[in-house]
Order: structure tokens, then C-alpha cells, then sequence
């Protein structure tokens, strides 16, 4: 089972389209879920938003999961590593997250609490659009892992 989070509510009509392209691709072999719960209040300080989404973003995380967060100063992989990587955790682990932080980032909190951090790109991107490309590599590997014809190298 693999689980995406990020704040919500998602703001763009084709990050939404393309998510629903991905994940409903994804079913085919494999469950998958994607949560955006809103993050509630006004915050006048970068820290504020960061603990409301940290709040907010801990009460919907799946108990006993692998909690992958998405940072762009960590390890990056290829699509074939990222291929290995998620079949060796399918193998072992019955649930992965992966968490995508708000405008602000991630608190070091919910980074202390990460299993591991990943980076899905060299550039800073919107969290919107991380998760639009996130979608499309996960896509991306499981296919490379069914066999299917969508990665070529």
C-alpha cells in the first residue's frame, strides 16, 4: 500500500488531472491512496505554518508506515534505483507514505520522524507540482517493475 500526504486543499485544476492520470494508472498494480487535509487558520510566521501543517499532516500519517519525506537536499535517484528501491520495501514494508511538506517545507519534526528523505528533483519545485512529479515516477517504476512498456531507456 502506498499512501501520499501533503496540505491541502490542492489549488491547481492540473496538478488534480494529472495526480488522477497517475494514481488511477497505478491501481492496476497496486494500492494507492493520496490525502490532502486541509491546514486550518491564519499564520503570520513561517514556524506557525509549519507546526499547523505538522499537526494537521501527523493526524492523517497511517500508523506503522515507512515514512518517505520529499526533501530537495537529500539523496536523489535514478528511475531504475527508485524501481529497486520501492520493490525492496514493497517486499518488507505493509505501508509507505510518501510526504510532501506546504510552501514552507517540512519541520524538522516530521524529518526527525522519516525513515528516509528522497529528492525527486535537483530544482526547489511547489509542492504541487513535487507531487505531480512525484505521481508520475512512482508510476514510473512500478511499471519498470510489472514490465510494462511506459519506461525505456
Amino acid at each position: 500500500m502506498i499512501y501520499i500526504l501533503a496540505p491541502g486543499p490542492l489549488k491547481y485544476p492540473f496538478v488534480k488531472e494529472g495526480l488522477d492520470y497517475y494514481l488511477k494508472g497505478l491501481t492496476k498494480w497496486i494500492k494507492v491512496e493520496a490525502f490532502f487535509p486541509k491546514v486550518k487558520g491564519s499564520f503570520s510566521t513561517r514556524e506557525e505554518r509549519l507546526k499547523a501543517e505538522e499537526e494537521t499532516l501527523l493526524k492523517n500519517l497511517p500508523e506503522k508506515t515507512f515514512l518517505i519525506i520529499l526533501d530537495e537536499r537529500r539523496e536523489g535517484f535514478t528511475t531504475k534505483e527508485f524501481s529497486e528501491f520501492l520493490e525492496r520495501l514493497l517486499s518488507r514494508e505493509k505501508s509507505i507514505t510518501f510526504l510532501i511538506g506546504g510552501p514552507e517545507g517540512i519541520s524538522e519534526n516530521l524529518k526527525r520522524k522519516a525513515h528516509k528523505s528522497l529528492k525527486i528533483s535537483d530544482f526547489t519545485l511547489n509542492h504541487e507540482l513535487a507531487l505531480l512529479v512525484l505521481s508520475e515516477a512512482l508510476y514510473r517504476a512500478i511499471s519498470l517493475l510489472k514490465g510494462h512498456p511506459y519506461h525505456r531507456e
